[in-house]
């Protein structure tokens, strides 16, 4: 066997080491389980596995801790499985009926669930690595994955088409529907127009100042049944009875119209004046569902007045308007849950 000097076994290695990729390396994200790619050079870098349950040089292992945790507890897929199936409906139904039970579910799901996102956020989309203003971010706008540096040569990083292909055309090719699909699980569109509803009282977004900027509180405060404003609500309020502006059409209650109160709402221009009803948000002119749960919620803040009105007669408008809106509060946090 012949014995290669040192020198040369030395260039040799050198050789066939792989040629660095020129560009941030972390444009390939190589970094597994939310470790933080930090370059250390022009094509260097390490991954940051702090307060993650894995390590290796790309967080890639997990720790003995970890190990036991997976063993004990369902993977995420595992846990959606049990949590929809229709055919584990008695096993659920059984879970309810037993309240120690019932109470042990719901908390460890919550915890489970709230496990997946990380809080606060490590990224902002304002900056590509960690930074404070995650931490103090009060928007409802986050990060979950890491922005791609502004320098990689494709918007995915390394792989993919050097343009992303245009919004419209994907949403004409992944939502539009030729065909009725039914909901896998039996939920239904008026499912989606409530989670809208309900989510428009904290997304509060002020356009003009961008999507770092909310123009109110982030909370659940029914902003979306009464006004993002003292005067909005005082447009929508009868000041009789602690009640909200009604109309009676074809037997049946629906809010006032936009002329008559004076609330600023957005509909479609097709949309007649006669028919642009007043409601607490101005974008829910847009979608008849957001129209609906509107009216659903204005009757029902009425009937509470009733119930109020006829077990404490001495209250006035005031009083019965407020304590109206806080069980309105109460059942939202209740549907919600």
């Amino acid at each position: 066997m012949v014995l290669l000097p040192a020198s040369i076994f030395s260039v040799l290695l050198w050789l066939l080491q792989p040629v660095p990729a020129t560009g941030n390396p972390c444009c390939s994200f190589p970094c597994q389980n939310n470790g933080v790619c930090l370059t250390t050079g022009p094509s260097t870098y390490i991954c940051d596995c702090s307060n993650l349950e894995f390590y290796g040089d790309y967080c890639q292992h997990p720790t003995l801790m970890k190990r036991v945790k997976s063993w004990l507890r369902p993977s995420s897929d595992t846990l959606h499985y049990l949590l929809v199936e229709p055919r584990l409906k008695w096993l659920w139904d059984l879970v309810n009926y037993v309240r120690p039970l019932h109470d042990f579910f719901m908390g460890t799901i919550y915890v489970m669930r709230a496990d997946i996102i990380d809080s606060p956020p490590l990224y902002h989309s304002s900056h590509e690595y960690p930074n404070l203003e995650t931490v103090f971010n009060l928007t409802v706008y986050s990060r979950i994955l890491p922005p791609v540096p502004r320098e990689c040569p494709t918007p995915m990083g390394v792989k993919g088409p050097k343009e992303l292909p245009d919004i419209d055309l994907l949403i004409k090719k992944f939502f539009t529907r030729k065909k009725f699909l039914p909901d896998p699980i039996g939920s239904n569109v008026l499912f989606t127009f409530f989670a809208q509803h309900f989510t428009h009282m904290f997304f509060k977004t002020d356009f003009k100042g961008g999507p770092d900027a909310q123009w109110g509180g982030h909370g659940v405060d029914v902003s979306n049944i009464y006004g993002g404003d003292k005067e909005t609500e005082n447009r929508l309020r009868l000041f009789s009875g602690g009640k909200l502006k009604m109309q009676i059409m074809n037997g049946e209650e629906y809010p006032m119209t936009v002329a008559e109160t004076g609330v600023k709402m957005t509909y479609p221009e097709y949309v007649k004046e006669e028919y642009q009803l007043a409601v607490g948000h101005p974008f829910f002119g847009l979608l008849p569902g957001l129209l609906v749960y509107s009216t659903i919620w204005m009757r029902e803040h009425n009937r509470v007045c009733d119930i109020l009105a006829a077990a404490h007669p001495e209250w006035d408008d005031e009083r019965l308007f407020q304590t109206a809106r806080l069980v309105i509060l109460g059942e939202h946090e209740l549907c919600g849950v």
